[in-house]
């Protein structure tokens, strides 16, 4: 399949369908694509962030991305009145 013709099938996918979460993350995959060559400057907070959490990570203050995203699951489900 050409450029071309994959581009036309998407845009005939992207036109038959009214799912916003969808097209929002279609949307988000392409400006990353788009802006993938950008730099970024970080301030001076996210540096000072970015310091924190490798300092944390030096002295075991760490958790696994199963944990986290039990973490994040159980706080949603609060925030959510659920």
């Amino acid at each position: 399949m050409t450029a071309v013709e994959l581009k036309q099938r998407i845009i005939a996918q992207l036109s038959s369908t009214n799912d916003e979460e969808l097209l929002e993350h279609i949307s988000k995959v392409i400006d990353i694509e788009l802006h993938s060559g950008d730099i970024h400057i970080m301030g001076e907070a996210e540096i000072e962030a970015v310091n924190e959490g490798l300092e944390q990570l030096e002295n075991g203050q760490w958790i696994t991305n199963e944990e986290a995203n039990k973490r994040a699951d159980e706080w949603l489900r609060k925030s959510d009145g659920r």
